[in-house]
């Protein structure tokens, strides 16, 4: 039985997620929030229509949040949680939610910087409440059965018709 480290989140949590940024985007003026992991894949969105540039966006953003930890290193500092940039039409904005996530907000200057950061640091409380125990699964690893991995060989060997190496 192969082992596996990931993050699992089941439907109501999804919809609990979905429900908090779609609130946060609201109440914050922001144009966009995206909870995002630490290797840069979109977990979920707000407005939830993906733009072609949300891979990008997220890709980059925990590039960036990455060499923040770095930078935290080297000021011997334990780690900085924050990352913000300001532009001149966009801002953007990113904390770190788990050991995995990250939350993203993009927001244009009519609305005050005091606000995001407000209304995030409420978002946290609940998202944190969220992803830890989808994190945390006892210090297991979760389980990948047999009949698992035949059913995802299947899967990729239907991908690739004709070809068996």
């Amino acid at each position: 039985m192969a082992l596996r480290r990931g993050l699992i989140i089941s439907d109501e949590q999804m919809q609990l997620l979905d429900d908090v940024l779609a609130k946060l985007r609201r109440v914050s003026g922001s144009k966009f929030v995206a909870l995002i992991s630490t290797s840069g894949q979109p977990i979920t969105t707000s407005p939830a229509e993906v733009e072609s540039d949300t891979l990008s966006l997220a890709a980059l953003a925990a590039s960036s949040f990455a060499a923040t930890r770095q930078l935290a290193e080297v000021l011997s500092e334990r780690e900085f949680t924050l990352l913000f940039h300001e532009g001149r039409e966009s801002n953007l904005h990113v904390v770190q939610v788990s050991e995995q996530v990250l939350l993203l907000i993009t927001f244009g200057h009519e609305t005050q910087v005091g606000r995001v950061r407000l209304y995030t640091t409420r978002a946290l409380d609940v998202l944190k409440h969220v992803f830890q125990p989808a994190e945390d699964n006892s210090g297991e690893k979760v389980p990948i059965d047999a009949e698992y991995s035949r059913e995802a060989d299947k899967a990729i060997e239907s991908l690739f018709p004709g070809r068996h190496d």
